[in-house]
């Protein structure tokens, strides 16, 4: 899916700042999108030059003025487009997979090592989306959520894959 596509989903329900949409993409896409926070912000002046969405500046005292995104009838339409459009058939793609594949041109040890560091960063996002699940869960739709426990399980099952390399990494003639 891409970022015009994600941006128009959060606004359908309500108008929000480039930071709420950024907080929300965190909460959610971050995880498995492939989407940068460095695409939201030219996504939303495309967006407002296309005529997909409006802007409306906020005064705010004791605060800094903040730039409001709303949804355009053309974006609703656009955004239902989207979502009805056929899905392709997705590429897993996974660095560590691809190194994997030529580990033997590698020092055991730098092996251990490339793997260790997978798995502690697969924990660091486990975690990060672990601390998520209270909002989450209070906040989010059904579908929603059915996509974060979907999130959860597919970084314990990338998990499992890792602790497995490591495991056979222990053995001598590996």
């Amino acid at each position: 899916m891409d970022i015009q596509t994600v941006i128009l989903g959060f606004l359908m329900t309500h108008n929000m700042t480039g930071y709420d949409i950024r907080q929300k993409f965190d909460m959610s896409f971050g995880f498995f999108s492939g989407l940068s926070f460095g695409s939201i912000y030219p996504a939303l002046k495309k967006m407002e030059q296309n005529s997909l969405i409006t802007t409306q500046f906020v005064v705010q005292e004791g605060a800094p003025n903040k730039k409001l995104c709303t949804i355009t009838d053309k974006g609703r339409e656009f955004f239902q487009e989207s979502m009805r459009t056929p899905l392709p058939v997705d590429k897993y793609k996974n660095s560590f997979m691809a190194r994997l594949f030529f580990f033997a041109h590698l020092a055991p040890d730098e092996r251990r090592e490339m793997a260790m560091a997978y798995m502690d960063s697969l924990e660091h996002t486990q975690e990060k989306l672990r601390e998520s699940e209270p909002v989450i869960r209070k906040h989010a739709d059904p579908f929603q959520v059915l996509c974060f426990e979907s999130g959860l399980r597919f970084t314990e099952d990338l998990k499992k894959n890792i602790a497995d390399v490591l495991e056979a990494l222990e053995d001598p003639g590996v």
